[in-house]
């Protein structure tokens, strides 16, 4: 009767096969376990990424970092070398050679060089006339390479002797000689005008005549729209713009002599 409850008892009790089947199952939920444990551990740690944040607050006073950045740029600026510039000399040109040329010019004995300043001093342009007048109605004539005048123009300014570029001709005065009392021989009449373009004059003005009060420089004045003088020339430019002085001799005219006031 007592190997009952034992026969019971192995009866009862799992196989070997049972107890293997339950160790793997418990090994296998223990893997799960600890796998299971370490993905919530990782997904735990990426969520605190995504909370709060961490913000450090610096709280020194902002002076002392100011003069630090300010005394950095100093500190670098005198670190650096100074460059010294250097001045290289010009290139000495190399002495002049003279190349012998069968092309040389070879002066006559006795020949005088002159420069531009001594030809200019030379020109017999510049000489005055002796007197008298010229031209086929006797207005005083000046020009030449450089001409001279006085000061007896409007507010001072210069005047020159004109010079006929045409002459008038009597048909041409006649209109305005009508009015006028005298024109014979031995009369005479002045005016100043102003060049302009094309030889021709403007702005005239009467100055004298004889005999006086007879008119002859008025009617100068109104027939010299017509006259053709060349304006002074100074170092070989004319000079437009500059104050001529015309004086007009009547003189008796030739039979069929178309200029007016000539012998």
């Amino acid at each position: 009767m007592a190997s009952t409850p034992v026969a019971s008892a192995a009866r009862y009790a799992p196989s070997r096969r049972d107890r293997v089947v339950s160790f793997v199952l418990a090994v296998l939920v223990g893997v799960f376990l600890v796998f299971v444990l370490i993905i919530m551990s990782n997904v735990a740690g990426g969520g605190g990424d995504a909370g709060g944040q961490l913000v450090a607050i610096n709280i020194a006073p902002p002076s002392a970092e100011k003069d630090k950045a300010k005394a950095a740029p100093k500190q670098d600026v005198k670190q650096q070398p100074q460059v010294q510039t250097v001045t290289t000399p010009p290139p000495k040109l190399p002495p002049r050679v003279e190349i012998p040329s069968k092309n040389q010019v070879e002066w006559p004995p006795g020949f005088i060089k002159l420069s531009r300043e001594d030809i200019a001093k030379a020109d017999i342009s510049k000489i005055k006339p002796a007197g008298g007048s010229s031209g086929s109605n006797g207005a005083s004539a000046g020009g030449g390479g450089n001409a001279e005048g006085t000061g007896d123009g409007p507010g001072g300014a210069r005047v020159y002797n004109a010079e006929w570029y045409r002459e008038p001709t009597r048909a041409e005065l006649s209109p305005y000689m009508s009015a006028a009392r005298g024109g014979s021989s031995g009369d005479w009449a002045m005016i100043i005008c102003r060049t302009v373009e094309r030889y021709h004059v403007e702005d005239c003005r009467e100055v004298d005549e004889s005999p006086r009060g007879s008119g002859l420089a008025r009617a100068l004045r109104q027939a010299a729209w017509q006259f053709l003088v060349r304006p002074p020339r100074i170092d070989g430019k004319a000079q437009l713009g500059t104050w001529v002085r015309i004086r007009f001799d009547f003189k008796a005219a030739k039979a069929g002599d178309g200029t007016a006031g000539q012998d």
